[in-house]
């Protein structure tokens, strides 16, 4: 018998697919679009504040290193001792073996003529027409990386990890009058940024597929070594406000890209680099894209035994049929409860009736499977969500907290001096700084080792916490040099509390058989400054002073004039 378009075998396979259709198509597109872009923006900014961490963490070391350089180029060995004293090659050793990230590290003369280097490479050798002499002869210099030149040849090279790339630090080296001496200069080697990026790396990454560049000024990928150079990352003006955005990196697939530039760390020199965290969109939305496989496969499964139903439903029914239809349009309705029994009709009807019955049933729990599988991924991308946020978090407090101390780092020194610089700018109250230092640190570690110096490091931390209020701030902002910062206090309460910090450490009980003492350069803070490192300049020529003066000692500049009073 052939099919007619009105058929009721048609209308009643149609009413089933619809009913399909009505239940699954919204739920299968709001998974394709609304679900799918939300999901990709959280990822996006998720990518970006990781992006932001590893550019904090990575400048802050690159200031780190330049700031040893710089602090050892003023110790009073490099200032006064004759450029051909044995003491510099002892001196550079001593660093090389503290830092091993430095694969070379020597002191060049006015004319660039290496006078003393570890491991003696290139001394007696020219390098005046290397840029960090050059530059290190003006100020103090930090390179872009490179591929070694002079050293290629010295140094040995690991199999499969390419040619030797370095990162350069120079530092000019005066003496007491500020002549210049010559130039220190350190390289340290590129796989140390590796181990930089390696700990701020998420331990799921190889799982999400996501991956962390260091991008420089030209836009081509420096870290990780060994990656295509022709591999281009993608220029900073097609991310968004949020830091993020879609791009094919030139290989046709979509990755999240999110990006933070690495923040300058010396005034006028800007190397341009920046973080890039990729993931390819389909990993992004692997989730997503398996709920929409298992909508899809519900909804042809459902449709197609609906179909089946409505089929053969329709070859059996009888008189009853229409008392049959009221009760379904009853549950249609919404009124869930309402039973398909039609007892009184043939045998036909009431499997009819069965059938119906099963299939309302059958979509309602459909309909409780999807809404319990849309609950299961919004807890799980809740779950995801909180454990970035923790993730962020320590990554936060890592950033900012010294490592060995649990004092707080320079990073955190330098925002909390930011911070207070503002507010005595707004409300004109100045603030004391302390800038300490361990007297004969080397020695103790040259005779108790490393692990004795860090016990010594420890137990000062220790009693500077107990000697300063709750409201003032300390910091370890070198390898024996701290900072305490004292809101709202005088030059004469400043000198008091440095000498109480200086005494209470002189009379405490070291871990170690020795005497710990500390030499302080105490400085005022006032709003006539126009900067936040002035008072710590101060500070620091003032701590220079105790321990040319003998150690042991708090030294200060003179009271400053009180201002004039308002009109």
């Amino acid at each position: 018998m052939p099919l007619l378009p009105n058929s009721f075998r048609n209308r009643l396979a149609l009413l089933f697919i619809g009913l399909v259709l009505a239940l699954g198509l919204p739920t299968y597109l709001y998974l394709n679009h609304i679900y799918a872009a939300q999901l990709i923006g959280d990822r996006g900014r998720a990518m970006g504040d990781l992006a932001s961490a590893v550019s904090a963490v990575l400048g802050e070391n690159l200031r780190e290193r330049q700031r040893e350089i710089e602090l050892l180029a003023q110790t009073p060995l490099y200032r006064r001792a004759p450029l051909d004293s044995p003491e510099f090659q002892n001196s550079l050793e001593r660093v090389q073996k503290s830092y091993p990230q430095y694969s070379w590290i020597g002191l060049a003369d006015p004319q660039g003529t290496v006078r003393a280097a570890t491991g003696d490479l290139l001394v007696g050798q020219s390098v005046k027409k290397r840029p960090w002499f050059i530059h290190g002869l003006q100020g103090a210099f930090f390179g872009d990386l490179h591929e070694a030149l002079l050293l290629a040849k010295l140094l040995p090279s690991a199999e499969g990890q390419g040619p030797v790339r370095f990162i350069d630090f120079a530092s000019p080296v005066r003496d007491d009058h500020g002549n210049l001496r010559g130039v220190l200069a350190a390289h340290a080697h590129w796989r140390w940024a590796g181990d930089v990026v390696q700990v701020m790396t998420p331990h799921d990454a190889v799982e999400d597929a996501l991956d962390i560049f260091i991008v420089n000024q030209d836009d081509v990928v420096i870290y990780p070594e060994g990656q295509d150079k022709a591999l281009l990352a993608p220029k900073p003006g097609i991310f968004n406000a949020q830091a993020y955005a879609i791009h094919d990196w030139g290989s046709g697939t979509p990755y999240v890209t999110a990006m933070a530039p690495v923040r300058e760390f010396i005034p006028g020199q800007t190397l341009g680099w920046r973080i890039v965290v990729r993931q390819p969109r389909e990993r992004t939305l692997a989730d997503v894209q398996a709920l929409q496989r298992v909508v899809l496969l519900s909804l042809a499964g459902a449709g197609l035994l609906f179909l089946v139903l409505a089929w053969w439903s329709a070859s059996r029914l009888s008189r009853p049929l229409e008392r049959l239809a009221g009760l379904a349009h009853r549950i249609e309705a919404g009124d869930e409860k309402t039973r398909l029994e039609v007892e009184d009709a043939p045998l036909e009807i009431r499997h009819l009736a069965g059938a119906l019955q099963g299939m309302a049933d059958a979509l309602l729990q459909h309909q409780e499977a999807l809404a319990e599988s849309n609950a299961q991924l919004e807890r799980k991308v809740a779950e995801r969500t909180a454990a970035l946020a923790d993730a962020n978090a320590e990554l936060h407090q890592l950033a900012r907290r010294d490592a060995l101390t649990g004092l707080a780092n320079r990073f955190a020194a330098n925002e909390r001096l930011e911070s207070e610089f503002l507010r005595m700018k707004r409300h004109g109250r100045g603030y004391g700084l302390l800038m300490l230092d361990i007297d004969f640190f080397k020695r103790i570690n040259d005779t108790l080792g490393h692990a004795g110096g860090d016990q010594v490091l420890r137990h000062v931390a220790n009693e500077l916490r107990g000697l300063v209020r709750e409201s003032d701030f300390v910091a370890r902002v070198g390898g024996e040099e701290f900072m305490v910062l004292l809101p709202e206090t005088g030059w004469q309460d400043a000198g008091r509390v440095a000498e109480k910090i200086r005494a209470g450490i002189a009379a405490s009980t070291p871990p170690v058989d020795r005497q710990v003492t500390i030499s302080v350069g105490v400085a005022l803070a006032t709003p006539a400054q126009e900067d936040m490192d002035q008072a710590v300049r101060l500070a620091d020529a003032q701590l220079y002073r105790a321990k040319e003066e003998g150690r042991n000692r708090v030294a200060s500049v003179a009271e400053p004039e009180a201002p004039p009073p308002a009109a």
